[in-house]
């Protein structure tokens, strides 16, 4: 993971934001750049798709999402989240 643009660190991914990031590349291998760029569309149709999915791909998704956790720790180990205050 990188810095974001702000020099913010970012924040570890969620079960749900990994499904959705391999969603988003499936979409686009399938149907090329111009679906794939509406990302308000593809993000809907990836939270339709997760709550229909089984126990066991959701499970399979918070084991990477808890490895990609423990590696978040490993590479930035002070991190600490501060939300914004609105």
């Amino acid at each position: 993971k990188k810095k974001s643009r702000k020099g913010n660190i970012p924040r570890p991914q969620n079960s749900f934001v990994i499904y959705r990031r391999d969603f988003m590349a499936k979409v686009k291998l399938n149907y090329g750049h111009e679906i794939s760029s509406n990302l308000p569309f593809v993000s809907t149709k990836a939270a339709k798709w997760w709550s229909s999915e089984n126990s066991e791909v959701k499970n399979t998704y918070q084991i990477i999402a808890d490895l990609a956790r423990k590696v978040h720790i490993r590479v930035y180990p002070n991190y600490v989240f501060k939300p914004k205050k609105r």
